[in-house]
């Protein structure tokens, strides 16, 4: 696409140690990015901001607190009038991309929910948890902004429109690429719930976690996903175990590593 039908749109992505990632998620913006910004965790060590530069993306370092207050950041730094909100696991569809190219022709309200498919060990998740999910990902720069929470950041909007086409998820593609991510998640949360003066038992602790097994695998219909929906309901119910009884237990989780 030449750059001049090009929508006003910026691409944000935040990273850290993304090199094995991050040229997927480049790639797939490259026909629809009136610029690409890669925020870049302080902390990493590895090829990521080399690649970036190289795809003709600008680059940021900013050490990270949370993935709300990495996002907010970056906003900043973009000049085009809506940001496409991006993690590097993540793949833009050609449908999306057209979806998104249209839109932005004559673009309504302050920002657009897409359908993210996930996918877990080569597998496309249907059910369970994962199989419904519209993030809000595009969006007005200067007129949204992202909740600071420990965990995932949400734009802080209301009535977003719905885009078609996808945005594919590679989040799950090996245990031990995972099971890090379970427990960072898990212990962030916790922080997250101690901040707000949420309490719990352990016995509360178990009661949540075999809850969010029956939802995830029964009530959402996990075990039509097979194998990988079982152990996504297993895994759903760790982490979740994890987090509430961490805050039960207290503990104090202030020098987490930073987790996106």
């Amino acid at each position: 696409m030449p750059q001049s039908d090009r929508p006003a749109l910026s691409v944000l992505i935040t990273a850290k140690n993304e090199e094995e990632m991050l040229p997927g998620a480049l790639a797939s913006v490259a026909e629809v990015a009136g610029e690409v910004v890669v925020v870049v965790d302080a902390a990493s060590t590895d090829a990521t901001e080399d690649l970036a530069r190289q795809a003709g993306a600008r680059v940021f370092r900013h050490p990270f607190v949370s993935s709300a207050q990495q996002i907010n950041w970056g906003l900043e730094l973009c000049t085009c009038p809506w940001v496409l909100v991006l993690d590097a696991d993540e793949r833009v569809s050609p449908p999306l991309a057209a979806a998104l190219t249209n839109a932005l022709k004559n673009p309504q309200g302050d920002a657009y929910a897409v359908r993210r498919l996930n996918w877990a060990l080569g597998r496309r998740v249907r059910f369970g948890d994962w199989g419904w999910d519209w993030v809000v990902r595009v969006v007005r720069r200067q007129r949204v902004r992202f909740a600071d929470r420990w965990v995932h950041g949400v734009a802080e909007v209301k009535g977003a429109a719905r885009l078609p086409g996808p945005l594919h998820h590679l989040t799950f593609r090996s245990f031990s690429q995972y099971l890090p991510k379970v427990v960072a998640y898990a212990l962030r949360g916790a922080q997250q719930a101690r901040r707000e003066g949420k309490r719990c038992s352990l016995g509360m602790a178990v009661a949540r976690a075999e809850w969010r097994f029956v939802r995830s695998y029964l009530l959402r219909l996990g075990f039509l996903d097979g194998r990988v929906g079982l152990i996504l309901a297993v895994l759903a119910a760790y982490g979740t175990f994890l987090k509430w009884a961490s805050v039960a237990a207290g503990a104090d989780e202030a020098a987490l590593g930073s987790v996106e």
